[in-house]
């Protein structure tokens, strides 16, 4: 598998990727692959409207098939080229999973983490302040732009799906921005397990 998404990335071809047993035989996320190891790869999103769209980082463990090309990979280079939308590399490491996640809520601001075997319908997103070998602290923000006020710890490797740099993450961003002395949480009340529902 490694070899093909090496080959996909130097041709620069969309590919298809299907993960059967977490999102069920009909759904796919399709992209360009910008770097890959043993363990992981990082795509750039092409979404429905045929736009890039943030990055996702998937683990191969969790692959069940891919297609590469993927099937509408030349209407889709089309339309990016068209647009002038092109593939950028984030320039982050996959070597090891703490770090990556320090690395991405520094460079982008917002992380999204899936915990798909744990939590199959929600996801929690906010910047890593702590990573180890074993778990991962979490600043969460919820769906309306607000900061919670306490942190969150999480197991490292419960992770099953990271996204970043996409569009929702920077409409939190930029309408936490624009809140000023109310960019945390006007409540004392949270969720006992934090869980920002996937919307």
């Amino acid at each position: 598998m490694l070899i093909e998404l090496e080959k996909a990335r130097t041709r620069n071809n969309v590919v298809r990727i299907f993960r059967e047993e977490l999102d069920g035989p009909d759904s796919w996320t399709d992209g360009f692959v910008v770097d890959a190891n043993e363990e992981m790869v990082l795509l750039q999103l092409v979404d429905d409207s045929v736009r890039l769209n943030g990055y996702q980082i998937l683990f191969l463990e969790d692959i069940s098939d891919f297609a590469h090309p993927a099937p509408f990979n030349d209407f889709q280079k089309k339309v990016l080229s068209l647009r002038g939308e092109e593939v950028v590399d984030p320039e982050v490491e996959l070597d090891d999973l703490a770090v990556l996640l320090i690395d991405i809520s520094e460079e982008f601001g917002l992380v999204t983490l899936h915990r798909e075997e744990i939590e199959p319908d929600s996801c929690e997103i906010g910047r890593v302040v702590r990573a180890d070998a074993v778990t991962y602290e979490l600043e969460e923000i919820g769906s309306d732009a607000r900061w919670f006020d306490e942190t969150f710890e999480y197991d490292l490797y419960d992770i099953t799906r990271i996204e970043f740099g996409g569009a929702y993450e920077e409409a939190l961003l930029m309408a936490n921005d624009d809140m000023g002395d109310d960019a945390y949480e006007l409540s004392d009340e949270y969720p006992d397990d934090g869980i920002v529902d996937d919307e």
